[in-house]
C-alpha cells in the first residue's frame, strides 16, 4: 500500500472501525505500522527521526495520529514540538501539522493551556515565516467535540499545517514533497531553538561564528538527550574510554553511574539532517575532563587517537 493509499484507507475507514472492538483491530495496526513505514521510506535511513502512530491507548482515540519526532528534541508526543498527521474527529480529512506536545503543557498550565499554545504557536510563526502554497498558519479545525481534549489542544497548538480533504488526497509524490518540506521546516525550528537555548554562551562557544555556534549547540543537544544518553551508558559502561577514570571507584556511592555520553560526529559535519544516533556506533563515554578536552582537538570522532595524543599515563 503506497503513501496515498494508506492515508485514504485511514480517512475512509476509521469512523466505521471505531465502532468495532479495539483489540487486534486491523486499522489500528495500519495506524501503528503501515503509515509509519511509508513515512520512514520518505525519511530514509535517518536515526534522527522516530516515527510513531497511535489509534489510542486502551481504546479508540477521537483524533488518531502519526508523529515524526526529532530525537534531539523529544521522543514523546507529550512534550516538545514535532510533525504529526491528525485525522479530524468527523473523518473529513487529515492534517499534516508542525505542532506542539500538549500533554505536559496542560499539566503545567491547566485551564490557561489554550492561551499558552496559541502564544507559543504565534511566536514560532514569526520565527519561521514558512512559505508553502497550501500551508495554514496557526489554529486548525479537527472538529473536536470536547473542549480541553487532546484533539482540541492540537487545534490550538498548530504552528503550520496542510489539510488533505477526504476524496481529494494528492498522489504519493505530492505527499512525499509536502512531508520533506515540513521536515525542512521542523529542522529550521530545531536550529532556531538551539540558538535560543544558547543565549548564555558557554566557554567552548566563545569566538565561534553564528553557524559554528549553532552546530555546537545542536551537538550538545544530542549529547544531553537524557533517554539516549542513558542508553549509551547502559551499553558502554561507566568508565572513561580515554583515560579510564571510574567515578564510582574514586568517589564511591555518589559516583555510581556517572559518566558523560560523547557524540562522535564532529561539529563541522552537523548540518541538522542525517545524524547518527546509534548508542554503540555513534557515541563514546568520557569523563568530564576528557569530554571537554576532546572538543578542543581534531579527534572528536576518534577517541583512541585522542587518547594516544593527549592522555598521559
Amino acid at each position: 500500500m503506497n503513501f496515498k493509499e494508506s492515508i485514504d484507507h485511514l480517512i475512509e475507514n476509521y469512523l466505521v472501525e471505531k465502532t468495532k472492538d479495539f483489540t487486534g483491530n486491523v486499522l489500528a495496526n495500519h495506524l501503528r505500522n503501515v503509515i509509519p513505514a511509508n513515512l520512514r521510506k520518505v525519511l530514509g535511513e535517518n536515526d534522527r527521526y522516530y516515527v510513531k502512530g497511535s489509534a489510542g491507548q486502551s481504546g479508540w482515540a477521537n483524533v488518531p495520529w502519526i508523529s515524526v519526532l526529532d530525537r534531539t528534541v523529544t521522543t514523546s508526543p507529550q512534550n516538545g514540538f514535532y510533525l504529526v498527521y491528525l485525522l479530524r474527529e468527523d473523518g473529513a480529512g487529515v492534517y499534516l501539522s508542525l505542532n506542539q506536545g500538549v500533554t505536559n503543557l496542560k499539566e503545567k498550565y491547566g485551564k490557561s493551556v489554550i492561551d499558552v499554545l496559541r502564544v507559543r504557536a504565534s511566536d514560532f510563526n514569526a520565527q519561521l515565516r514558512f512559505q508553502h502554497k497550501d500551508s495554514i498558519e496557526g489554529p486548525i479545525d479537527l472538529a473536536s467535540s470536547k473542549k480541553g481534549s487532546l484533539g482540541d489542544l492540537y487545534q490550538h497548538g498548530a504552528i503550520y499545517s496542510i489539510y488533505y480533504e477526504k476524496g481529494k488526497v494528492p498522489d504519493s509524490s505530492q505527499l512525499e514533497h509536502d512531508l520533506i518540506a515540513f521536515v525542512e521546516l521542523y529542522l529550521k525550528m530545531v536550529v532556531n531553538q538551539s540558538v535560543s537555548d544558547g543565549s548564555n554562551v558557554e566557554e567552548d562557544e566563545a569566538g565561534l561564528g553564528v553557524e559554528d555556534g549553532t552546530k555546537l549547540r545542536e551537538h550538545k543537544r544530542i549529547e544531553r538527550n537524557q533517554k539516549l544518553a542513558k542508553k549509551v551508558k547502559e551499553l558502554q559502561g561507566y568508565k572513561c574510554s580515554a583515560c579510564g577514570f571510574d567515578f564510582e571507584k574514586k568517589y564511591g556511592e555518589i559516583g555510581k553511574g556517572f559518566i558523560e555520553a560523547h557524540h562522535l560526529t564532529p561539529v563541522y559535519q552537523i548540518k541538522g539532517k542525517k545524524v547518527g544516533l546509534d548508542p554503540v556506533k555513534d557515541f563514546s563515554v568520557l569523563c568530564s575532563n576528557c569530554h571537554r578536552m576532546i572538543h578542543k582537538t581534531q579527534f572528536v570522532d576518534r577517541v583512541e587517537e585522542f587518547k594516544a595524543q593527549y592522555v598521559i599515563g
